[in-house]
């Protein structure tokens, strides 16, 4: 698996829409920061505060995640590179190499947000959140920077990327199975929007409260500027032993196909 890892690593070094994913978060972030700055100050109207949430990330993450589950899992296969992979490695190292390569893509997308937070903040200037994610919430609680702060920003952003991942991170096994990036991108944007609402629903019925708890869905994992560190420790737990699940259908899924 390291050897795959290594291999995995120097693709991606030199892939464009791993580079491209990550510099239009890290544009976004600063947008959505400063006109957070501006909507604060009354810059801007209701019609225009709307257009701001474009810039979120839980719109943008929402949207690149799935693509970046696509382009690592689903572009050996239509470059016919899998079948060097699988000669060198194997089929299990293969699948748990690009779950870890995919799954730390997709929280680094969230990592530009928690610096823009700590930027912002160091500013002293006055925020207004355009919508209440944990990410606005921070920038716009303003208050003296200190260590401490640094270090609980820098943990809601780690929590947060890290549990995005996992409610993208049934695109692993969609990848597998239709090896198409662009189309694992529109189900895995789409699931992002209808698994959230099914969870809801879900964690009202009795008896399968329990269990939506037990995955990245459930509306008590989301990290807040409240959240102790008990909580955002589990969190993290929920999020990558649900990241190994999907790793293991991937897995079994792959076991079993053939590869043209």
């Amino acid at each position: 698996m390291i050897n795959q890892l290594r291999a995995d690593l120097y693709v991606l070094r030199h892939s464009g829409p791993a580079v491209l994913c990550l510099l239009a978060c890290t544009v976004a972030a600063v947008l959505y920061t400063w006109l957070q700055h501006v909507l604060a100050q009354g810059s801007l109207g209701p019609e225009a505060a709307s257009g701001v949430q474009g810039l979120s990330d839980i719109l943008l993450v929402s949207l690149l995640g799935p693509l970046l589950f696509g382009v690592v899992v689903s572009q050996p296969f239509e470059t016919k590179s899998v079948h060097n992979a699988l000669l060198a490695s194997g089929r299990g190292a293969f699948v748990a190499s690009k779950t870890v390569i995919a799954a730390g893509l997709v929280t680094a997308l969230s990592l530009p947000y928690g610096l823009a937070v700590l930027v912002g903040r160091a500013t002293e200037a006055e925020f207004a959140p355009a919508i209440p994610t944990a990410f606005s919430l921070l920038l716009a609680e303003g208050g003296a920077l200190d260590a401490g702060e640094v270090r609980s920003i820098l943990a809601i952003t780690l929590t947060s990327g890290l549990l995005t991942a996992a409610k993208l991170s049934v695109c692993l096994p969609l990848a597998i199975w239709l090896k198409r990036p662009l189309v694992v991108m529109a189900a895995g944007f789409v699931w992002s929007f209808l698994a959230d609402l099914l969870a809801g629903e879900l964690s009202e019925i009795q008896g399968l409260d329990a269990l939506v708890r037990l995955t990245p869905f459930a509306l008590e994992h989301l990290p807040t500027v409240d959240s102790s560190g008990g909580e955002l420790l589990g969190t993290l737990a929920v999020s990558a032993v649900f990241i190994a699940v999907m790793g293991l259908v991937s897995w079994l899924i792959f076991r079993r196909a053939d590869v043209k």
